[in-house]
């Protein structure tokens, strides 16, 4: 994985033995972008100048220049989606974090970035609230690929698979095989929120738990993802050509020193699984990991673990929306945070904001 600038956006690239197969891009930047934000903003003046004189706010501006280096970014990956039948070459491209609670805002917002960027190989990207889930199946209806976002909890991972499912029966199309989706399961958050709960807690029991809540929730996720996936409502829209709705693990991370570098990459390894990682767990992975298939080696584990916790008092609700408010708060601040930014620089270039 790679980070890349290319004209004024960051993107994340994955890829398989050294070949990218697809790219994340950030709506509202990671700290990664911040650190190199200055970069940008001495390698654009002239188009943001363009663009605001041309009568359009920062905001409007911002997602001019999104645009451009999202169709970039799909042509270069349009041969390996070509080349693989729409399994991978994917370039994901987020609403505004601002919609998160906005239904019709976000399917409003997600049929005009699929009509502007038009590329079969972008993913559209919509985060798994409340709110949003409709949206979901709303846009999954209209024949519009999904990257569904920020999601903590298996009771709202099986609220997104129905969506995806009753999206692609909604549709009417006789021919579902360009119609894909995956979902974005967030990891090692969860285990940074409950290991504090259980450091309250502080008994043996609890404390022994620590490091262990997330990939067992992962790995019972898995285990959802293959039950949905199958039977004859499943089997239905295979005739359709329909595909699974991949799970893509995300927050890979580890955030606790003391744990190992790959604890939240080398046990959720499985069929139509994605794992996106930061640099440094695949620099780790790559030295000391080992390719197997491990996310369900010890589902009656993960299960014992998930239970353990329950009986400890972790309501597995209130972390899953805990952990949503959060990154919907963190998206929606970096989101603002980088207009701010654009707005200063407009301003230094002397330009009206409208």
């Amino acid at each position: 994985m790679e980070v890349v600038q290319r004209g004024q956006l960051f993107m994340i690239s994955m890829s398989r033995k050294g070949r990218a197969l697809g790219m994340i891009t950030f709506a509202a930047p990671s700290q990664i972008c911040f650190r190199s934000l200055q970069v940008v903003l001495e390698v654009l003046p002239a188009t943001l100048r363009e663009l605001v004189q041309s009568g359009k706010d920062i905001e409007a501006a911002y997602w001019e220049l999104v645009i451009k280096d999202i169709q970039d970014a799909c042509k270069l990956f349009e041969s390996i989606y070509d080349e693989t039948n729409g399994g991978d070459g994917y370039v994901s491209v987020e609403v505004s974090p601002r919609l998160a609670d906005d239904t019709q805002g976000t399917v409003e917002a997600a049929k005009w970035l699929h009509k502007v960027v038009n590329r079969p190989n972008v993913y559209i990207k919509i985060p798994a609230t409340a709110p949003c889930v409709p949206s979901i199946k709303e846009v999954i209806s209209q024949g519009i690929s999904v990257n569904v976002t920020l999601i903590f909890s298996l009771a709202r991972y099986e609220e997104v698979i129905d969506a995806y499912l009753d999206g692609l029966e909604a549709s009417g199309l006789s021919d579902l095989s360009r119609v894909t989706s995956v979902a974005s399961f967030f990891v090692s958050r969860v285990d940074t929120l409950i290991d504090k709960m259980l450091e309250k807690i502080g008994t043996p029991e609890a404390l022994d738990l620590r490091g262990k809540a997330a990939v067992a929730q992962a790995a019972l996720a898995y285990q959802l993802y293959q039950k949905k996936f199958s039977g004859p409502r499943w089997d239905a829209l295979v005739k359709k050509g329909a595909k699974k709705q991949r799970l893509l693990w995300a927050s890979t991370s580890v955030k606790n020193p003391a744990y190992p570098d790959t604890l939240y990459v080398a046990p959720l390894i499985g069929p139509d699984t994605v794992s996106t990682m930061p640099d440094q767990a695949l620099q780790a992975f790559v030295d000391h990991g080992a390719v197997s298939r491990t996310i369900d080696l010890n589902v009656s584990e993960a299960e014992g673990i998930y239970s353990a916790l329950e009986k400890l008092g972790i309501d597995w609700n209130y972390v899953g929306t805990q952990l949503e408010l959060e990154g919907v708060d963190s998206f929606k601040k970096s989101f603002d945070s980088l207009l701010d930014t654009l707005q200063e620089k407009a301003n230094s270039l002397k330009l009206v904001s409208l």
